[in-house]
């Protein structure tokens, strides 16, 4: 990576770790830089990357010359600014979902980065997994035929959040799918959700999203759930498919279908089976993708807009929480 000399991960936490990694593996660790203010955090990585240099300020490593680029692993409520201050400071960035809190923020972040001439990559993980790459390529090729609607699952007994809901925490992973599967945005959304363990802090949600060519998408997100469950089911007049992360089988397709005979509607039943995939870890190719990016000057798949798009709904969805299910439209929310 010719034009990239160091890049810097600020938050080696839960995910941030992974995200190190990953660009460590790629660059070399000697090119990697680690920046969090947690002393345990900072004595683990420098005992696994001993080669990796190690900060405890953001603004060290924007003053830094060699750092070309900056990979923002913080809690949401910071992205804006710590990648604004990247971008400012003329170098490339990857950003953690969502992108910011607030749809003005996304915007000057994508002007910002269009005038400094800088990459913006937002990691919408799954729209780079194998198997979501190979259900986008069924849905194009007509092989589901007229969709009629989607929903996911995304629940845990897992990581408790304080600093955001579970709408925010979990739900940009299937709302980034949906609309990269789809490929457009939705005019409504509705949302459900309830506090059970924080006042104000919803554990569960459930989201509708109604698109204009009559398509409805339904999320449900939970950390306080019995079981484990990463699943989106795409139903289809001719075809049905699962993607489920938890399976060995990533992507199932089910010839299951509707006919119309003699006045009456007669279920089809003519089997499933499982269609491969790759098995790449899709942060390793969202992390190659964010480099190649940089290296031939293109814009990245889920870049600044596509996470301004995934914003525009979550601020829906929270603004048809805070009014009781009630739907919003994407341009009242940016309004309110």
């Amino acid at each position: 990576m010719s034009k990239l000399s160091k890049l810097a991960v600020i938050g080696v936490g839960h995910w941030g770790k992974n995200l190190l990694r990953n660009f460590c593996a790629l660059l070399g660790p000697e090119r990697v830089v680690a920046c969090d203010q947690d002393p345990k955090r900072i004595g683990d990585i420098s005992s696994q990357y001993p080669d990796v240099q190690i900060l405890t300020d953001a603004q060290a490593v924007f003053d830094d010359p060699t750092v070309s680029a900056v990979v923002v692993a913080t809690p949401v409520v910071t992205h804006y600014e710590l990648a604004s201050q990247a971008l400012r400071a003329q170098k490339h960035v990857f950003v953690e979902k969502p992108i910011a809190m607030r749809s003005s923020e996304a915007q000057e972040l994508i002007a910002l980065a269009e005038r400094e001439q800088r990459v913006l990559m937002v990691d919408h993980l799954l729209e780079y997994h194998p198997a979501v790459e190979r259900l986008h390529q069924l849905m194009r090729s007509d092989e589901l035929g007229e969709i009629f609607y989607l929903y996911s699952q995304r629940l845990n007994l897992g990581i408790i959040r304080t600093e955001e809901n579970a709408l925010w925490s979990l739900a940009p992973h299937d709302i980034s799918v949906m609309l990269y599967l789809l490929e457009e945005e939705p005019q409504r959304v509705w949302a459900h959700g309830a506090s059970y363990l924080q006042e104000q802090v919803e554990d569960v949600a459930l989201i509708v999203l109604e698109f204009a060519s009559g398509v409805r998408a339904h999320v449900h997100v939970s950390w306080l759930d019995p079981h484990k469950a990463r699943k989106l089911v795409v139903v289809g007049c001719k075809r049905m498919a699962i993607f489920d992360d938890t399976s060995s089988e990533k992507l199932l397709l089910f010839d299951k279908y509707v006919v119309r005979a003699d006045g009456r509607l007669l279920p089809r039943d003519e089997g499933a089976y499982s269609i491969s995939v790759s098995n790449d870890e899709p942060l390793r190719r969202v992390c190659e993708h964010f480099l190649q990016c940089i290296e031939r000057g293109e814009r990245p798949r889920s870049d600044g807009r596509d996470g301004l798009r995934v914003l525009r709904v979550l601020e829906a969805a929270q603004r048809s929480l805070d009014s009781h299910g009630a739907p919003i439209t994407l341009a009242e929310a940016s309004r309110l």
